[in-house]
Parts: C-alpha cells; sequence; structure tokens
C-alpha cells in the first residue's frame, strides 16, 4: 500500500517483545504481507546505543500505523518502551494515525494502571535508578494506549483467530496514502476554507467545487486532496488532465483506467472508447461515496468524459475541478444542469468567488480606515494586525479586489508569506501573481528574484499584500525587492503586532464583530437570502453570543447549525454543547489557533496554557499573573551580571502574547502598561485541550468532578463543596490549587493538599474559618487570599503565615492584618507584600528579642502594601533595609503620629533608592512635600485623602526628574495651582479626583509630555489651561462632573486632531461622594 512518492515507507511499524516473536508475530507479520500491507518488523540488531536512532527511528516516523503486541514482559524491555513513547508522539496518542494494541494474555487495566506485571516491571526500572528520567514518559504513554480497546488474544481466543481480526481490522483502518507534496504551501486557514465549502459530513447529496484563477492550483488542490480522501470510500486524483490527453489520442481513455483502477475497481487491458469508459464510471461508481480530483482541465470534452454528470456518482460524492479558464466551468454547468460551486485563487491566495460571496459582513468601518492609511502619502507600510480567524486576510482580499484600489494602484501583486516562511518561494509566488508566468524564473537565487521584483515594480504604482507574516524578520529579507516609487504601498495581514512594529507601518488592529455583524455573519451562512425565523431567533443569537465575535467562529458554528432540523430543540442542543462543536475535528477552528500557539517559543507556552486555568472571560489582575508564573518556576532569574528580574521577563512575556493577539487587554495602566488581560473562550478551550495530553492542569466544574486524577494543578469552579467530599486520597502530586468559586465549611478542607506551592483563593470563593493546616504548607511560594466569608465581619489573619519560609508572594488582602510578627524577617524570598489593616499594621523592629537590632535586608522584597507609616517604619527605611523596594503602599495615620513628626517620616523615604511607585494614604489636615525628601527614581505618586496641600508642594512634585504619572485623589490645593516652565518635564498622566482647586495655570514649556489628562469633580475649578490645548503630546483628556462653567467653557475648545476630549456625568454627587469616602477607608494596595 505504501508507495515512493509518500512521505510514508512503511504501512504498519510492529512492535513486541520477547517470546511473541517466535509465533505469532512472524504469522502475524506474514499475514499482513500477504495481504500487501508494507510492515516493518522490529530487530534487536537495530537496538544499538541509549536512544531511538537510525532506521529504528525513521521506520516509527514513516509508518502510517502502528500496532503494539502487549505482553507480559513487554515492560521490562526500555527499547519497548522508548518505542511506544515515539509511537504515541508521532501518532498524537492514536488521534493522527492509527494506533492498535493487542492485549497479548494481558488485560488492558494493567495497562492502562500499570498493574500486576506492569507495576513489577515500572518499580524494577524505578530501584535501578538508570531511566529514571523517562519513567513518566513511560507511565504516560502505557496509560494513554491502555485507554484504546484494541484486540485481545487469551485462552478464550485462539491465536490464529486474534490475527485474523488484526488484520481485517488495519485493512479497514489504515489511511489512504497521501499524495506526495513537494513544499507544502502552508495555507492552512485557506484549505479549511475550502473545505468547509465541500461539506463533507453531509452525504445527502453530490456537487462539483470549480478552483480556478492565477495561483498553484496543482499543489493547493493536492494538499485539499490528502486533508479530505479519508473521509470517502475512493478516491481519484488525476492530474494534468490537459497535459495527458494532449500528449496521444487515446489520453482520455487512459485517465478513465485510471479513475476506475485508483476507485478500486478492477479494468480491462483495454476499454475500447471514451463512451465506454464514460459508461463504465457511471455504472460501477453510482453507488460509491468517492471524491475525483480532475487538476488543469482546459477543454469541455474532457469534463464530458471523465465526469460528465452528477449521477455518474454515489450520493455524498465531490468532485473538484482546477482549471484556468472559468467560462470553461460555466459551460460546464449548462451541460450538466447544476450548478458548480467556485473557489478562486489570485497569486496563490484563496478567496471565495465573487459572484459566489456577495459583500463581506462587517469590516465597513476598517475597510475605511485602511484605505485612508493606503491613501496616505505619509505611509510607505500599512499593517493590518488581529488574532487568528479574525477576519485578517478577507479584510485585505476586499481591499484588494476594490475597484477604486485597482484604479489607485495600477500595479497589484499578493503572496501569502504564512507560518512555514521560505523567502525564495514568496517571491516566486509573488511574481507569479505580478507577471503570471514565472516558469524562467524557478531555478533562480533568492538574490536574483529580488532583483526581478524590483526591476518589475520600479516606476510603477503599485501595491503589494504580504498576507499572514508571523515573525518580524520576514522583513528583512523581503524589503529589498520593493522599491521606493510615489505613492506605491506595502499591506501586510499578520497575528504579531512586533512585525507591524519592525516595518515602522501604523497598525490598524482588527476587532472582533460586534453582535448586529456577528447575527448578520452567522445568518448569511444559515439562511443566505432569506431572514431567521422569528421564533429561533433568540436561540440563535444566543449561539452567537458564545463565539465571541470571532468570524472563523462564527463560520464554523453557522455550519453546524444550518446542517440541523430548525427547530428549537435542535438549536438548543447546539447551544448547550457549542464549545464541543466549535473544538471538533470537522470545524478545524482550533487548528487555525493552534497555529498561533506552536509559533511560540517553548518558554511561553506554558506561560499561554497557564492562562486556561482561570475561568470564562475573568479578567486576570496581570501584577498577580505574572507572579504565578514566577512561583510556576516559568521565568527564572539567570544569574548573568545586569540581566533582568523575573518581574520584567514576566512583562516581556506577557507582552508578546498581546503583542501576538493571543492575549486581550481588558483595562490598561494609567501608564499605558496592561493592567487586567483575558483570553478569547476559544483560546481558554485551546488551552484545556492542550492540557489533556500531559496533565499540566485540570478544571474541575462540577461536572467532571469524579474525572479528575490528581492533576499537577487544579482550578476549582465548581459552586458546591462536594470536591472536597469526593476526595478521598492524599492529593500530592497537586502543586498549584485554585478556588474560584463555591463555600467550604470545614476546618480541614485544604488537608489532602500539604505540597501545594500556590495558592489561590479568589473570585466567587470563600473560607467560613481559616483552613488549621496553614502551617503545614512549607512549600507554599504564591498565597493568595481576597475573600474569606459570607458576612461583613473580616476574618483575623492567622500568625502562622509568617513561618511560610518560601513564600514569594503573599497577598492575604481577604484577611485583616493587625499584627506583623517577628519572624518577618526570617522569610528571604520575599518580594511581594499585600496586607489589609484597617487599624494600621507596623513592620516589626525587633527580630531576636528585645534589645536585638540585627540588621536583617530584605533583598527580595520589591513590593510592600499596606503597612503603617509610623517612626518603627520610618526606623527601617532609614537603616536601608528595603534597597530593592519599588513599590510602596503606606498609610499615614494622624492618630497614631504627631503632624510635627510627617517631615520625618516622608524624609525616610528617601533612603528607598530603588523607589518607582509609591501610594500614599494620607488622612491629615494638611501635608507638605519637599522634593529632598523624596527618591529620584519615582516614577509615579499617589497621595489619596490628602487634606490641604499648599502650593509650595505642587512646586516640589513638579520638580521630580522622572515623575510620569501623578493622581490627586480627595484633598484641598488652597493656592492656584501654577505650573511654570521646567515644571513635570516627564509627566505623562495626570488625575485630579474630588480636588477642591480655585485654579488651574499652565505656562509654555510646562508639563511639555502630557498624554492624558482626568478631570473628576473638582469643585472650583472653572477653566483648564489655554495652553493645554498646544501640547502636541496631549492625546485623551477626559472631564467628569465639571461645573457648569467648566463645561460651557471646554463647548468651544479647538483641540489638535490627535486629542479626544469627553466631557462626561457620572453617578450623583451624593452617591458618588458616599463612594469615594468608602473607598478611601480601604487599602487599594496598587502602587
Amino acid at each position: 500500500m505504501a508507495g515512493s512518492s509518500s512521505h510514508f515507507k512503511y504501512d504498519v511499524f510492529l512492535s513486541f517483545r520477547g517470546y511473541t516473536r517466535l509465533r505469532f508475530i512472524d504469522t502475524l507479520y506474514h499475514a499482513l504481507i500477504n495481504k500487501r500491507i508494507v510492515t516493518f518488523r522490529d530487530s534487536e540488531e537495530l537496538r544499538i546505543g541509549e536512544e531511538l536512532e537510525g532506521a529504528l527511528l525513521e521506520a516509527i516516523e514513516r509508518s502510517r500505523m502502528s500496532i503494539l503486541v502487549l505482553c507480559d514482559e513487554y515492560p521490562t524491555s526500555k527499547w519497548c518502551l522508548d518505542e511506544l513513547v515515539k509511537i504515541m508522539e508521532c501518532s498524537e496518542n492514536g488521534r493522527k494515525r492509527p494506533v492498535l494494541p493487542v492485549y497479548y494474555y494481558v488485560e488492558k487495566s494493567d495497562v492502562q494502571y500499570q498493574l500486576n506485571e506492569y507495576a513489577k516491571a515500572m518499580a524494577a526500572h524505578k530501584e535501578k535508578g538508570r531511566y529514571n528520567h523517562k519513567l513518566e514518559a513511560w507511565k504516560s504513554a502505557l496509560s494513554q494506549v491502555g485507554k484504546i480497546y484494541g484486540q485481545r488474544c487469551n485462552q478464550n481466543t485462539p491465536w490464529g483467530k486474534t490475527i485474523d481480526k488484526i488484520v481485517e481490522e488495519v485493512s479497514k483502518r489504515l489511511p489512504p496514502l497521501p499524495l506526495y507534496v513537494d513544499r507544502p504551501l502552508g495555507f492552512e486557514s485557506e484549505l479549511e476554507e475550502a473545505k468547509s465549502l465541500l461539506e463533507i459530513d453531509s452525504h445527502a447529496t453530490s456537487f462539483m467545487v470549480g478552483i480556478h484563477g492565477d495561483g498553484e492550483l496543482s499543489k493547493f488542490v493536492a494538499e485539499l486532496y490528502n486533508k479530505i480522501r479519508p473521509h470517502f470510500v475512493a478516491g481519484s486524483f488525476l492530474s494534468n488532465v490537459s497535459e495527458k490527453t494532449n500528449e496521444n489520442s487515446g489520453g482520455v481513455e487512459d485517465l478513465q483506467k485510471t479513475l476506475l483502477s485508483e476507485m478500486g475497481e478492477e479494468v480491462k487491458t483495454k476499454i475500447g472508447s471514451t463512451f465506454k469508459g464514460s459508461s463504465e464510471i457511471r455504472q460501477r461508481l453510482g453507488q460509491k461515496r468517492v471524491v475525483l480530483v480532475l487538476d488543469d482541465v482546459d477543454r469541455i470534452q474532457q469534463l464530458n468524459s471523465l465526469a460528465g454528470g452528477i449521477d455518474w456518482f454515489g450520493p455524498g460524492s465531490r468532485i473538484i475541478i482546477t482549471t484556468r479558464n472559468e467560462d470553461l466551468l460555466s459551460e460546464h454547468e449548462l451541460n450538466i444542469g447544476v450548478e458548480i460551486r467556485r473557489h478562486c485563487i489570485v497569486g496563490r491566495q484563496v478567496e471565495e468567488d465573487d459572484a459566489d460571496k456577495g459583500d463581506v459582513v462587517g469590516f465597513m468601518d476598517d475597510f475605511s480606515f485602511v484605505i485612508e492609511q493606503l491613501y496616505d502619502a505619509n505611509n510607505d507600510v500599512v499593517s493590518i494586525i488581529g488574532m487568528g480567524g479574525s477576519g485578517k486576510t478577507t479584510l485585505a482580499q476586499k481591499i484588494y479586489k476594490n475597484k477604486e484600489v485597482k484604479d489607485f494602484f495600477p500595479c497589484r501583486g499578493w503572496s501569502r508569506v504564512s507560518k512555514d516562511y521560505k523567502p525564495r518561494e514568496v517571491l516566486l509566488r509573488l511574481l507569479h501573481s505580478l507577471m503570471k508566468s514565472t516558469s524562467t524564473f524557478e531555478n533562480l537565487e533568492m538574490e536574483d528574484l529580488k532583483k526581478i521584483v524590483s526591476n518589475y515594480l520600479k516606476g510603477r504604482k503599485y501595491l503589494i499584500v504580504l498576507d499572514d507574516m508571523w515573525e518580524p524578520e520576514v522583513w528583512d529579507d523581503l524589503k529589498a525587492a520593493f522599491p521606493e516609487s510615489n505613492g506605491s504601498k506595502i499591506l501586510i495581514t499578520s497575528r504579531n503586532e512586533e512585525v507591524a512594529n519592525y516595518t515602522s507601518s501604523r497598525p490598524y488592529k482588527l476587532p472582533f464583530l460586534d453582535k448586529r455583524e456577528s447575527w448578520e455573519l452567522f445568518c448569511k451562512k444559515v439562511f443566505p437570502g432569506k431572514e431567521c425565523p422569528f421564533d429561533l431567533e433568540p436561540l440563535g443569537r444566543s449561539i452567537v453570543e458564545s463565539c465571541g465575535g470571532l468570524p472563523l467562529a462564527i463560520v464554523a458554528i453557522a455550519g453546524v447549525v444550518a446542517k440541523k432540523k430548525r427547530s428549537e430543540r435542535e438549536w438548543q442542543s447546539v447551544k448547550e454543547c457549542i464549545h464541543w462543536h466549535l473544538t471538533r475535528d470537522m470545524t478545524k477552528v482550533m487548528d487555525v489557533l493552534k497555529l498561533s500557539y506552536d509559533s511560540l517559543s517553548e518558554e511561553l507556552k506554558p506561560c499561554f496554557r497557564y492562562l486556561g486555568i482561570y475561568p470564562e472571560d475573568f479578567k486576570i489582575p496581570t501584577t498577580e499573573l505574572i507572579q504565578l508564573w514566577m512561583a510556576e518556576g516559568f521565568m527564572q532569574e539567570s544569574g548573568l551580571p545586569n540581566s533582568p528580574e523575573p518581574e520584567v521577563v514576566g512583562e516581556e512575556y506577557l507582552k508578546e502574547l498581546v503583542d501576538r493577539n493571543m492575549v486581550l487587554v481588558s483595562r490598561q495602566r494609567s501608564d499605558g502598561g496592561v493592567k487586567e488581560c483575558l483570553i478569547h473562550d476559544l483560546f481558554r478551550d485551546l488551552c484545556i485541550i492542550l492540557n489533556k495530553a500531559d496533565n499540566f492542569f485540570e478544571v474541575c466544574t462540577g461536572s467532571n468532578i469524579h474525572t479528575l486524577s490528581n492533576p499537577h494543578r487544579l482550578s476549582l469552579l465548581c459552586s458546591e463543596v462536594s470536591y472536597m467530599s469526593s476526595i478521598e486520597t492524599n492529593q500530592s502530586s497537586t502543586r498549584s490549587l485554585f478556588f474560584f468559586a463555591g463555600e467550604d465549611s470545614s476546618h480541614d478542607s485544604l488537608k489532602y493538599f500539604q505540597s501545594v506551592q500556590v495558592l489561590h483563593l479568589g473570585g466567587q470563593a470563600w473560607f467560613l474559618r481559616i483552613p488549621s493546616n496553614f502551617q503545614a504548607m512549607i512549600f507554599l511560594k504564591y498565597l493568595k487570599i481576597t475573600i474569606t466569608t459570607l458576612t461583613s465581619e473580616v476574618t483575623e489573619a492567622p500568625e502562622c503565615i509568617w513561618s511560610l519560609s518560601n513564600l514569594e508572594t503573599m497577598d492575604t488582602r481577604g484577611w485583616q492584618t493587625s499584627y506583623i510578627p517577628k519572624e518577618f524577617w526570617k522569610l528571604k524570598r520575599l518580594r511581594h507584600v499585600y496586607i489589609l489593616s484597617s487599624d494600621g499594621a507596623s513592620l516589626p523592629t525587633e527580630e531576636n528579642g528585645e534589645d536585638s537590632r540585627t540588621k536583617t535586608i530584605m533583598w527580595n522584597l520589591q513590593t510592600l502594601c499596606g503597612v503603617d507609616f509610623d517612626t518603627p517604619t520610618a526606623f527601617l527605611f532609614r537603616e536601608g533595609r528595603f534597597s530593592n523596594l519599588k513599590k510602596l503602599n503606606l498609610w499615614l495615620n494622624p492618630e497614631r503620629e504627631k503632624h510635627s513628626l510627617w517631615h520625618e517620616l516622608l524624609f525616610s523615604l528617601q533612603h528607598l533608592i530603588s523607589l518607582h511607585k509609591l501610594k500614599l494614604n494620607c488622612c491629615p489636615s494638611s501635608l507638605s512635600i519637599h522634593a529632598k525628601w523624596f527618591p529620584l527614581n519615582l516614577a509615579k505618586i499617589t497621595l489619596r485623602a490628602f487634606g490641604k496641600m499648599d502650593s509650595s508642594s505642587m512646586k516640589a512634585l513638579g520638580q521630580f526628574p522622572n515623575l510620569k504619572v501623578l493622581k490627586l485623589l480627595g484633598g484641598t490645593i488652597p493656592d492656584p495651582l501654577d505650573c511654570v516652565t521646567g515644571d513635570f518635564a516627564k509627566l505623562q498622566v495626570f488625575k485630579m479626583m474630588q480636588v477642591q482647586v480655585q485654579s488651574w495655570t499652565l505656562e509654555k514649556g510646562a508639563m511639555p509630555r502630557l498624554r492624558y489628562l482626568l478631570i473628576w469633580d473638582c469643585v472650583g475649578l472653572c477653566q483648564l489651561p489655554e495652553q493645554l490645548w498646544s501640547l502636541t503630546t496631549l492625546a485623551k483628556v477626559r472631564v467628569t462632573d465639571p461645573c457648569d462653567e467648566l463645561r460651557n467653557s471646554l463647548q468651544d475648545v479647538k483641540v489638535n486632531h490627535n486629542c479626544d476630549l469627553k466631557i462626561s456625568h457620572s453617578v450623583g454627587i451624593a452617591l458618588r461622594r458616599r463612594m469615594l469616602k468608602d473607598t478611601l477607608k480601604m487599602s487599594d494596595t496598587n502602587p
């Protein structure tokens, strides 16, 4: 069955061990060979060295199917186990290639759960210790293959009968031999679109599809054929029809014989005539569901002789025709009286034919914006950036084919770059798009191709589309091919915003479809030319909403719904299982999204998968996420001089995921960074699917509560206590535990999780009592407790948490902390501390007794939030105990410290030389600030409830050399706020909320870099500075609840075209002020 034209060399790889070789394997091997099944039989001579390599490794990789004869001696062999791991890897646990286990006098459960002889073998390997690094992989592979039912050979089933069943099953399951495609195109998403057009799951009717255009039709349709062939009883791919029928008089008859032979029909030496051949095809294949490809057809006679009618083939058949002449398809339509569906390939880019597609749904604003950028003389390169499946290519096609664009750019070319980028092929495809014929260039080197492209484009006004560019470095290879030409443009589509940055283009981030557009797209696919029945519309809209505005998902689910009966019952079943439908193989939505995952570096892959732990649509605090990544060991300090700290590496990782449109920004920090993020529901589904292979994490939703298997990471989303009650054994493998929902009244709810390193209690979860075994969780690196009680009473934090010596992050804002013990100084690994202390919690100054002042420095501590700013704390600052502190949130309590001492407290801050962000919750009657009191590195200052602040304090703030963000929340500035030239030289964000201020003036040269201004309920402020509107950097101004005079003055303001000014009104004044008052009572611990 295997052929030389295929990547595969063997049909079957036969893996076995020991005594089975003598009779059973010999008989099985010859039975397979007699059926012309090319089988590779393992041999001891091939087992050389310590690892699989050479002929043995190649045989596994190049076999279309594997048979594993699992006897009691099989797990005793390191070689057999290595083969098994490789087989399961190549077959993706049986999903990609068939795997047939034969349980030879062993039970299936022995293999799956490693019992009896399999348990003894694993124990023996462990005791020897030589291959301990492979044990987990061996066990995992045994567990996976043990889930497959396979064939049995035991005392009740003679092995001769078993062999007959094996050969029969192999013959049925062996996948059709794929065509060999040299240098695949990498058109995954477009192939899936073409596949969806074929509706291969529909057996009701047969139809023809015509693929036409000037792209690489033959290679594209060969890849498509490989994807769909397994779905049909028989198939035939007739290549180069034009050439074969024109070279001799018997060409068509020979093709008819080939067609019948490839469809499994016996053929006479000579058919006699093409008329008889057509009759034979119709007679023999009329009841078979087949797929037929007629490649490169150029005459109607070829179609009449090879596929002269749709009734020539059985129900559910598909006939695919490729041609350069679209008129040929129209002529054949008239002959057979059946419409031929069409696809067009333009410059190797597949797109639906205009006549079939009609107007693209949505994208009207997007279309206008990108067109405007293409017409703008200041832009040489324009980029469309978006998540996989968001419609980037569709939008680019719409622009590329627009009549006005064609007129504006007389010369146009399109080339797909793809994930598997080869620069030479990109240029060849571009030349084919520009010049149609490229045969003379096929053997040229890269540099020669660049010159040809450049010379062709020189002097022309061109538009070049580079579709699906994955990495920025691609631009370095290609840009020399594009000469400067008056008004010419390059249009790039990419999932990666780094591509846009690298090419110096202005990126347009393609948004998801809104509800109206999503519904329109769904209806267009399900009810073409008609409207959705009124009674089904609510259900339909609910289904569409679950797709999150992603066009790829909407089209996929529309394909599912279109095949269902138009009844509420049928549609309700789709709604209830929508994620199952979208992740099934036939929709291939996951394949498109997985391309993004596959492109990630090995360091980024676990960081992305980790996001699946959170519930759907959960807004994830990015600081929390990075701290979790650190606790999991995803970022390690390199130890090299001047290397970035893990927090910085984590921010870079997150930025890359955002740039690649795999993580969405839900909320930005005032300085432009990411404050909260989330992932699309389908990306979350992908994370969960990926994690099934290696137990990276499991999510407990209640319905799967009894199927969980001691995962490495466990996320509880269930809303009942049943998980804890279902645990019967020690969860020793669980290292990370997340509670997002439910309640637990058990005092010992965590007793089964002694080994956890991460404990996250948040979201809608709570404990009614503090678990008693916190002190036993000695491995904890990350502890977050945000909600702990249903009542208004706040639980006191247990003192034992200060003895957890491995803690790196401690966030106990769900508890009240009134006292910090001296054990604090023993937590040398602490990097981030967040506590809630309504009555003030001071840092301890004594470590080893009442009179001891041993100088312990917390070298790793970077964040300290919620502690009292009192004399003992100021003393520690002056002592240099926190030399690496970067974020600080303090409470200045006027009842504890005399007003005359406040300046001494503030003065101590200058010793925090690494401090970047400071938040002071003041509550004094007045506040004075001097620039010398603060460290020079401060980039962000928040003053909350600061009482009165005089003009000299504001002047001092204006002198801070690195201040970028200033927030004033609740207070009074009795003097005019006058900012002179040079003040706030680097300030980018300025917020005043409920600040009573008389007036504000701004001289030229003050706040020269201001980007964002927020004025929120500032009583007394009647006018904004006139100079403000001259700032070229100002991008956003928000004024909420202004007085009448201020609102009127802003009506006639002329802002520069880059500035967005909005005036709004929030909730009622009384309610709002009460809300702010309540807020000021709480410690906001995000400095």
